[in-house]
């Protein structure tokens, strides 16, 4: 039985459609619900990358919190993690540190080639975490 589920989220729609999946099919579960969506910092230090890393880390924030308030509609627990760092490290250290019972992904990609293949951070989440993955 699942008791925690962490779905990593990046407020796409991919992601809305794979949080709103987990949280039909499990709801029976009661689980508890771990929001995790990380942004990357700047590459350098100019001015112009800290202003876009400060916009669009407040955007992820909105929604991490709307995707939060999305789970307690559903009268489940919540726990909402905002990291900064590599999309893939940062999934996997906190799935090393939450230690749910699933993680739930979607893969992205366009085209014929998208469609057949993981994406880079599914992939890498797949092979570096000893947790039963959910790929939608």
């Amino acid at each position: 039985m699942f008791k925690r589920i962490m779905v990593c989220y990046d407020g796409s729609e991919h992601a809305k459609e794979a949080l709103e999946t987990t949280l039909v099919q499990f709801k029976g579960a009661k689980p508890e619900i771990i929001v995790v969506t990380v942004v990357e910092p700047p590459l350098d230090a100019t001015g112009f990358e800290e202003k876009d890393f400060r916009e669009w880390s407040t955007k992820r924030d909105e929604d991490l919190r709307s995707a939060a308030e999305r789970v307690l509609d559903f009268d489940l627990d919540a726990d909402a993690i905002l990291a900064v760092g590599d999309p893939r490290k940062m999934i996997v250290e906190t799935a090393e540190q939450k230690s749910p019972d699933l993680v739930v992904i979607t893969r992205r990609g366009a085209g014929l080639l998208g469609k057949m293949a993981l994406g880079n951070v599914s992939s890498y989440i797949i092979s570096h975490i000893n947790i039963p993955v959910l790929v939608l």
